[in-house]
């Protein structure tokens, strides 16, 4: 991984303090221990300005503002027709282009990265991928393995959110001694539901509120699952850190550790704490949220299609590494 660029200097009366904004995003079910299912959690990680730059920068003719506000160009018409598809037309959803290529053009075989496809939906797909991991300020970082080393061998038991948050925690220690000097981490693994016999709902031991009709999961909000995430990210990034010896000190003080390192479920609570530190950062959350978690999603589909490749019958060659800012840990690299 290479240094990350200096945060540029228009950035505002807060650029003093070094805030890195992660925003995480998951594959996988993490429902059976002992799959052999590909699992994982990515993320991108940046400064406030990095993100805001980011934006705005233009992919064959388009900002990356207005990419992640639709479809993998090429999809629209498709997602039009297909049934239940209508919420996709206003995000930039990798899965969906997969579902595409896979069902409806039928395509096969392994194509290289910087192949260009005469397939629209191909095309654009591996333009978004070349930006992500091209991309000199935004770090694209994730965890990933089967379902039996997630949720067995690296001991984070069946709770679905702790899994999460394990993971989470894990990977942002790892990567914290790159940030410079006194990084602050805000982490934003963003809104989630479950199925209310998952074993968060279980362990909550307290009533879930009634579902709507139709529907079997409820938001985690009302679950006990946020907290579980939270408790468990914080957890494993402080005694990852713990276990790196004397020369990253945990800061003895509850607050003092907060302001190092902190996680938030919900948009707004991450954005009025912003406000106390980088205000830039604050508008950028509370602007761009969506675009944020497409871009997240843009990181995670990345780490799926560059290490599970084996599995499937539509392939991408990634170069190896995969981008100087990418860097996607096997769970056995990490256990230890």
């Amino acid at each position: 991984m290479t240094p990350p660029n200096r945060e540029p200097s228009n950035s505002g009366p807060a650029s003093t303090v070094n805030l890195w904004l992660a925003i995480g995003d998951e594959t996988g079910e993490f429902k059976d221990p002992q799959s052999s299912g590909f699992h994982g959690v990515g993320l991108i990680l940046a400064r406030p300005a990095t993100l805001v730059a980011a934006l705005n920068e233009k992919l064959d003719g388009r900002t990356i503002r207005s990419r992640m506000d639709s479809p993998v160009v090429g999809l629209e018409n498709w997602l039009r027709q297909a049934p239940g598809k209508a919420d996709e037309l206003g995000r930039h959803h990798v899965r969906e282009a997969w579902l595409f290529l896979r069902d409806e053009r039928k395509l096969k075989g392994e194509y290289p990265l910087e192949a260009t496809h005469r397939e629209p939906v191909m095309a654009n797909l591996l333009a978004a991928f070349r930006w992500l991991a091209g991309h000199p300020g935004i770090l694209s970082l994730g965890i990933h393995g089967s379902g039996k080393e997630v949720m067995g061998d690296f001991a984070t038991g069946s709770d679905r959110m702790a899994v999460l948050g394990t993971l989470y925690g894990r990977i942002l220690a790892l990567v914290r001694p790159f940030l410079g000097a006194s990084p602050r981490i805000r982490m934003l693994p963003g809104r989630r539901s479950e199925e209310i016999d998952d074993a968060s709902i279980r362990r909550a031991g307290q009533h879930v509120p009634a579902l709507s009709a139709g529907t079997t999961r409820q938001t985690t909000s009302k679950t006990g699952g946020n907290r579980t995430l939270l408790d468990a990210m914080e957890r494993q990034f402080w005694e990852t850190l713990t276990s790196m010896g004397d020369q990253w000190p945990v800061p003895v003080i509850p607050s003092a550790r907060q302001v190092a390192f902190a996680g938030y479920m919900d948009r707004e609570a991450l954005a009025t704490a912003l406000e106390r530190e980088h205000q830039q950062g604050a508008s950028l959350v509370r602007g761009e949220e969506s675009r944020l978690y497409n871009l997240a999603d843009l990181a995670c589909s990345l780490m799926a299609a560059s290490c599970d490749s084996a599995r499937r019958d539509l392939r991408i060659r990634f170069p190896d590494p995969v981008g100087a800012n990418v860097r996607f840990f096997s769970v056995s690299e990490v256990m230890a």
